[in-house]
């Protein structure tokens, strides 16, 4: 589970004070931000463990800190660090707000319709902590609550809850990786070269660890300065996002006369509900023989040598999944078969809110949707690059030609009056043409943040 705490300077001195205290060390003063210490419960011992140790104990909860650029300028690090400079992070420097069109949110997913205190110059700082239970979620939100009081230093103007949505096995109730839309998330996973984590194997380069946290090798940013803020910093890109579950399921039956609404549902994001790839399994989500968990992410769309499915027969071209990480496909930003996209890559870490949809209840008027991370080293490079040439425009395939208003159809911003879906067919049939469907999610809070490291907040905190 998680909470997020938009915070909003008071004492700007009390403010970097406070900071202070959560990279000091000292458990029983103030809750500690996560660092980079190792613990491998719940995953493969990595490069430098040693198998045969016992696993480290997970902790019972995670704290980290996003500033953003008014944040920056109200703990007033501006007015004591004349050298200051996000030079090659412009988007940072102006804000979620200013970018919205760029990234498609637009209509009902404006900033003018966000929810009060994001976008305005009054969102800080964002203070983010996932705990492993009710009880450790109150008892550390409880402790950092009383933290922001302290002398002034901190207001808090908005909260929000996620949970795992949960289901019953045996009797008890269980968390899951599931979205409210019914899918399996959190499959594909980006791999970091030299990082401590082994996720199931797939095709892919692993990325540069570059791309994620500030560092000086980097080939299309420098790092900001001074460099004890800077390096080993990261960005991240909050977002709240409302998912309408109900004209989701509404609209895969309303095209039952022209596909079945779970195949339909397969075709629009890539993936059946429950996680089978179509690029392994086209025809069912029950694939003979079954499909192995380390093998669901194990596949390719376009291969160096065009073979695989790069007419979009097995998993549409314009699906959700393939729009968002085209792996072999070229696209927008990587032209060769088989290449790599991953200097657009993201690393997305987000939990649902709001109770899981009931079928049997459809309209009980409770908003359900998804708080989450998208973090990268470079926000105009990864996120908006995605969010814009990915997701929102139907030129991203390259030689693969989509129609000209055709978007991502589960997260693009749709136009009902020339939405369109194309799922090709084989043997040279007439492709199906989905039409006329509105937007299924809408943004209703973002925030451009920065990371900063243990060292950097020291430095903050420093600054008198």
């Amino acid at each position: 589970m998680v909470r997020h705490f938009l915070l909003t300077v008071g004492v700007p001195a009390e403010a970097r004070k406070l900071l202070g205290r959560l990279v000091s060390g000292n458990e029983s003063d103030a809750p500690q931000i996560t660092t980079a210490e190792d613990w491998h419960v719940g995953f493969e011992p990595g490069p430098r463990d040693n198998p045969d140790d016992v696993p480290r104990r997970k902790p019972d909860y995670c704290l980290n800190l996003g500033i953003t650029w008014p944040g920056l300028i109200a703990l007033e690090i501006k007015d004591r660090v004349p050298t200051l400079s996000f030079k090659s992070f412009g988007a940072f420097v102006a804000g979620a707000a200013e970018r919205a069109k760029l990234v498609g949110d637009t209509g009902e997913s404006a900033p003018q319709h966000w929810i009060d205190g994001f976008g305005v110059g009054s969102d800080h700082v964002l203070i983010t902590l996932h705990a492993m239970s009710p009880e450790a979620m109150s008892a550390y939100s409880e402790r950092l609550c009383a933290l922001f009081l302290e002398g002034g230093a901190f207001r808090e103007i908005w909260r929000a809850d996620g949970m795992a949505l949960m289901e019953v096995k045996d009797g008890e109730p269980v968390p899951t990786s599931k979205v409210h839309f019914g899918y399996t998330d959190g499959i594909s996973m980006t791999t970091i070269r030299g990082g401590p984590e082994r996720y199931p194997r797939d095709h892919q380069e692993p990325c540069e660890s570059w791309l994620f946290v500030l560092q000086d090798e980097a080939e299309n940013y420098l790092v900001p300065e001074p460099r004890e803020l800077g390096l080993n910093g990261s960005f991240a890109v909050f977002k709240m996002i409302k998912t309408d579950v109900v004209e989701f399921e509404k609209f895969l039956q309303s095209n039952k006369d022209k596909i079945d609404p779970e195949l339909l549902a397969a075709k629009m994001c890539g993936r059946w509900r429950n996680g089978i790839p179509l690029a392994l399994s086209p025809e069912s989500d029950s694939p003979e023989g079954g499909l192995p968990l380390e093998h669901l992410n194990d596949f390719e769309y376009v291969n160096a040598d065009g073979s695989g499915d790069p007419k979009g027969l097995r998993c549409p071209v314009g699906a959700h999944m393939r729009r968002i990480n085209p792996r072999g496909q070229p696209v927008t930003g990587q032209g060769q078969p088989g290449g790599s996209n991953n200097t657009h890559r993201l690393i997305r870490r987000g939990l649902p809110y709001g109770p899981a949809y009931d079928p049997a209840q459809p309209y009980d008027g409770i908003e359900r949707g998804l708080l989450g991370y998208f973090i990268n080293s470079s926000i105009e490079n990864q996120y908006e690059f995605v969010l814009g040439h990915w997701v929102n425009d139907s030129e991203f395939a390259g030689k693969v030609r989509l129609p000209p208003k055709s978007k991502d159809p589960m997260i693009g911003t749709q136009d009902p009056t020339e939405s369109i879906f194309v799922i090709p067919l084989a043997d040279a049939a007439p492709p199906i043409k989905i039409s006329g469907f509105s937007s299924f999610v809408t943004t209703r809070a973002a925030a451009y943040c920065f990371l900063p490291s243990v060292t950097a907040i020291k430095f903050i905190s420093n600054l008198g």
